[in-house]
């Protein structure tokens, strides 16, 4: 009598159980963690991003400190019918002033570990302006009256400016950066230059023997250097302060008048004023980091 057909049966049991041992095992062994361990899988938190690096945009807004340097000298002669001749000098200039300033600003920044590198560039309106003024009076021998006199007036006045600058900037923690920035600069100034020579006599009273306006409203390029800091309020709101050095040459102006009074005395004078439009810069703003 043949055994096989009673050893199939206890063979198909067998390859059947030897089957699911294999897949449980499988299954239990299957991943990072076995299930044995009892240990729960956790996944790697992503690092959080800058609130420095990409694109930025902003409001700011500050003050202008400078006196421009602005001089407005004037001389002045006089030659009698004698041919005698007198003459005067005077000058005057303007003292430290403040004016306002606000505008927009743009950029963007790349972050390599701590350090910052980037290009901004703003533009803002100003309403700073300062003012110089003198007068030459000449005073004749004893028993002589006033004649004339010779006043200037130099204006100075910056309208608005624009900078496109470098930055390079070092992060103190996650939320403040200081930088140092520097770059070009242009702006739209006025320089004006008035001179007056004007009777004082009873004689020539209501004569202006001269008058001479000058105005030039012109755009100038120049320099602009300085630093500052941001701190972020969180990943999109940064606050700052910057402060900036702005130089854009310097301008002059001159004038020659003559009068001739009713007692037949000669006048002369000859004005000039000068200014450099260097300034200042105090800027607080808020900035969208995008």
């Amino acid at each position: 009598m043949s055994i096989l057909p009673n050893l199939q049966l206890p063979m198909k049991r067998l390859t059947l159980t030897c089957s699911v041992l294999c897949a449980f095992c499988t299954w239990t062994y299957a991943g990072p963690e076995p299930i044995s361990s009892g240990k729960e899988v956790t996944q790697a938190v992503a690092p959080q991003t800058s609130c420095f690096e990409g694109w930025y945009f902003g409001i700011h807004g500050g003050g202008l400190l400078s006196n421009f340097d602005n001089r407005a000298d004037v001389f002045e002669e006089t030659i009698a019918p004698n041919n005698a001749t007198i003459s005067t000098f005077a000058s005057g200039g303007s003292s430290d002033n403040w004016g306002g300033e606000g505008g927009f600003h743009a950029g963007y920044n790349w972050q390599r570990g701590h350090w910052i590198f980037g290009l901004e560039a703003d533009v803002q309106g100003s309403n700073f302006s300062t003012n110089s003024e003198a007068t030459a009076v000449i005073v004749l021998p004893p028993g002589s009256p006033f004649l004339f006199t010779t006043d200037v007036t130099a204006k100075a006045q910056v309208d608005m400016y624009s900078t496109a600058r470098l930055r390079v900037g070092y992060t103190i923690g996650d939320r403040i950066m200081v930088f140092g920035t520097g770059g070009g600069a242009f702006g739209l100034t006025e320089f004006k230059l008035n001179s007056e020579l004007e009777s004082l006599t009873p004689a020539d009273r209501g004569l202006h023997g001269d008058f001479e306006s000058r105005r030039n409203l012109e755009t100038r390029g120049g320099w602009t250097a300085g630093g500052g800091f941001d701190f972020c309020l969180n990943q999109h709101w940064i606050l700052s302060f910057t402060y900036l050095y702005v130089d854009l040459g310097d301008r002059s102006a001159n004038d020659s008048l003559f009068a001739v009074s009713t007692q037949g005395r000669t006048y002369f004078a000859d004005t000039h004023a000068a200014t450099d439009f260097k300034y200042h810069v105090f800027q607080g703003g808020l900035t969208f980091h995008f």
